[in-house]
């Protein structure tokens, strides 16, 4: 039996839905009682008192909260059982209603100007409260209506995300992140820089790409950090990013060994021109590239070049660590060209991912595909039928036979798998590192770079027109400009580092070292 109620401007009581009506002029046609609204009725029964009016004895209108009504009579099969749940409620005193002031209600009640729901990070607070309050994550689950995987997500990203991220949050007004993106500003939050270059690419809509650079930054750093070290032990001087070389240095792989086979570190390792910097183009973090700081003056010659004739001593001009001619890009602009044009490859490939792995297809994807196998392009020509191709078709796709996935697929994912031929086809193509680059260096050392450019700028161009968003080094390459991004001048892709730096690495060190 409900509590009596008597006619005070606002009482809270406890009714029975039997003894509620539903308002004939209650304005909302879709309900929208969702699979986690429901299962949270069901598991809390509702919470948030509704609003009736009295009728007359034991007889109520209902004036807010129909959503709430019809979910809590969701959770009872029979109408007799529907009728006997009870739901807490405040009463209205009718002399205090004024005529369409049922009206207004519902307007101000779920008008989104006056409503705003919890953010995520909000959300993720208050899931993490109630596991940190001792409650346990299954039972958060049901009372939420949530899945366990969303509820330890969420209890993850809450503790991971701290102060220093939550007021960079506050400072750039980005409230609307889902769990996802804020887990990853987690990840980083040790990291106030790297938070505030995510945001940014968030707000340009480059996040997936700065994620990737970011993660491997961190990777490259944490190996330098163990490599340090090691060389150390060994006697083997690192230049680091921003020392620099004389002019003369030559990497060991352009020099010839005593026995005339390529120059080994090992083989090198005694002499006072031995120097080591981080790789060009590293296939894994840390990795590192041996030098000779002067091959001329101790003994080194390119392969099948004869020793030439000395003239005494001569005057070294220095130069980045490890830098190339004075023709020639700086390595370090090499190499961080190389290191975004990997992060954007990784993010791309996955981005490729997730779009094969949909079940419809965006409307030009067929034209494009259709046109390129008529066509047969060089990535199509080259690469169709390569290994190394069927191998990142089984990555791209998630199949590890995508041929006998396609026997049972619709021909919605039939032109997605098809799709990933092709890509896998341009995406080989563009495993090139040099692609990015425009200086005549870059193509005198690769065969067909331009070819390559035009390829690329085809692939990422379509990729663009269906949604995929380009990193800066992708637009460059779209765009058929130099990548301009991270280079000190960015006027010229061709800039060298201060010759004029006093920390210069040069031959006379090297043997004052030794």
């Amino acid at each position: 039996m409900s509590d009596t109620a008597t006619t005070t401007p606002m009482q809270r009581v406890t009714l029975q839905l039997g003894q509620i009506r539903v308002n004939e002029n209650n304005v909302r046609q879709d309900l929208n009682l969702d699979e986690k609204f429901l299962k949270s009725v069901a598991a809390n029964g509702v919470k948030v008192p509704v609003v009736v009016l009295p009728l007359g004895e034991e007889s109520y209108e209902l004036k807010m909260g129909h959503r709430r009504y019809f979910a809590a009579r969701a959770t009872k099969e029979t109408e007799a059982e529907q009728d006997a749940i009870e739901v807490p409620a405040y009463v209205l005193d009718p002399s205090l209603r004024e005529a369409g002031e049922d009206f207004v209600d519902q307007l101000i009640e779920n008008d989104d100007d006056y409503r705003r729901g919890l953010t995520e990070l909000e959300q993720a607070d208050a899931l993490f409260g109630a596991v940190g309050a001792g409650m346990k994550q299954a039972r958060v689950a049901e009372l939420t209506g949530r899945s366990r995987r969303d509820v330890s997500q969420a209890v993850r990203t809450a503790k991971s995300v701290g102060e220093r991220t939550r007021s960079a949050l506050a400072e750039a007004g980005t409230y609307d992140l889902d769990l996802e993106v804020l887990g990853v500003l987690g990840e980083f939050d040790d990291d106030g820089d790297a938070v505030n270059r995510l945001l940014d690419a968030y707000a340009k809509g480059r996040f997936e790409f700065q994620v990737q650079w970011e993660r491997d930054d961190r990777a490259e750093q944490r190996a330098r950090e163990l490599v340090r070290p090691q060389l150390t032990a060994a006697g083997v001087r690192l230049a680091e990013d921003g020392d620099t070389l004389p002019t003369t240095a030559e990497p060991l792989s352009e020099l010839d060994g005593p026995d005339g086979e390529p120059m080994s570190a090992e083989a090198h390792a005694e002499c006072p021109g031995h120097v080591a910097t981080w790789a060009e183009n590293p296939r894994e973090p840390g990795e590192v590239e041996y030098f000779c700081t002067d091959p001329e003056r101790f003994g080194h010659y390119p392969p099948q070049e004869d020793a030439p004739e000395t003239d005494g001593d001569h005057e070294e001009q220095p130069q980045a660590a490890g830098a190339a001619k004075p023709s020639e890009p700086s390595r370090e602009y090499v190499k961080a060209g190389n290191k975004t044009y990997r992060a954007a490859e990784k993010a791309r490939q996955g981005w490729l991912k997730e779009l094969i792995g949909r079940k419809t297809a965006p409307k030009p994807l067929a034209a494009f595909v259709t046109e390129q196998l008529l066509s047969c392009p060089k990535p199509v020509a080259q690469w169709v039928g390569d290994a190394g191709r069927r191998d990142l078709v089984k990555e791209l796709t998630g199949y590890d036979n995508p041929a006998e996935r396609a026997k049972s697929a619709t021909p919605a994912k039939l032109t997605l798998l098809t799709f990933a031929v092709l890509a896998a086809t341009f995406e080989k193509r563009l495993g090139e590192v040099r692609i990015w680059r425009t200086d005549s260096t870059a193509r005198s050392a690769v065969y067909e770079l331009r070819e390559m450019r035009a390829d690329a700028r085809t692939w990422l161009t379509f990729l663009a027109e269906i949604g995929y968003p380009l990193s800066g080094v992708e637009q460059a390459i779209v765009d058929d400009e130099p990548y301009q991004e991270g280079e000190p001048d960015a006027a010229d892709t061709d800039g060298q580092a201060d010759e004029d730096t006093p920390d210069a690495v040069s031959a006379e060190d090297s043997e004052d070292a030794s």
